[in-house]
This record gives C-alpha cells, sequence and structure tokens, in this order.
C-alpha cells in the first residue's frame, strides 16, 4: 500500500505550543501505516505573519516552523486559500486531515474525508 498523506492546517501546527502536545508522536502513535506529512505554502505564509505579532501566537508560529523543519515535512507550493487547498488536495488524494477548524471540518465530513483533531487537551484522534 502506498504512503498516505497527512495534511498539516496551520492550528494543528501551533498545538504543541498551546497544548504541549507532541503531535507527531501523537499521529505516528494514531496511523499505525505508511504515512508523510504536507502543508500548503500559504501554511508558512500564516505562521510566519504569526511571528511578527508580539505573545503566544509568536512564540507558538515559531514552535511549529521548527517542527516542520525538523520533521520533514512535504511543503506544496499553492496560491489558494490554505482550507481550499486542503479541501481539494485532500480529496484528491485521499489524504488524512489533521485541524481544529470547526467549519473546516463540517466540510471535511460531508466529503467523506478522515479528520484528526484534539479529543481533549491532552490528545488527538479521529473524529
Amino acid at each position: 500500500m502506498p504512503s498516505r498523506p497527512v495534511i498539516l492546517d496551520t492550528n494543528f501546527l501551533l498545538v504543541p505550543f498551546q497544548f504541549k502536545i507532541n503531535i507527531i508522536k501523537e499521529l505516528v502513535y494514531l496511523l499505525d501505516f505508511s504515512h508523510y506529512y504536507v502543508i500548503s505554502s500559504k501554511t508558512i505564509d500564516e505562521l510566519e505573519k504569526l511571528t511578527s505579532t508580539v505573545g503566544k501566537h509568536a512564540a507558538a508560529a515559531r514552535l511549529a516552523l521548527k517542527l516542520i523543519e525538523s520533521n520533514d515535512i512535504k511543503i506544496i507550493k499553492d496560491n489558494r486559500h490554505v482550507d481550499d487547498w486542503i479541501l481539494e488536495y485532500a480529496a484528491e488524494k485521499n489524504a488524512i486531515v489533521c485541524t481544529n477548524d470547526g467549519k473546516l471540518r463540517r466540510k471535511l465530513k460531508s466529503m467523506k474525508i478522515k479528520i484528526i483533531t484534539m479529543k481533549s487537551k491532552s490528545r488527538l484522534g479521529f473524529v
């Protein structure tokens, strides 16, 4: 079976800072099959914008950028709005989407796309 893409949404990448959860370790535990992580280039733009702000969001964004760099997360160059890209890419590639965005989750659910989200303030799980 080929390796399956796992899309990490911007808000999901902020989880390690906000809730002290090692999302990569949790995902490896949850996904007992071959997979790799992908993000949109617009996600990098969003995180870089956040790093120029002050406070918790800036620190969370800096940590997220380090996480992307140190975990060999594939960046897909795209100019669409991140949510639009996620919906299309997930449908096209049978990807699993990691997000905490309620609106996006509803759209993904209606398309029968698998979703991983925060289950409590201490763990991740499938919706």
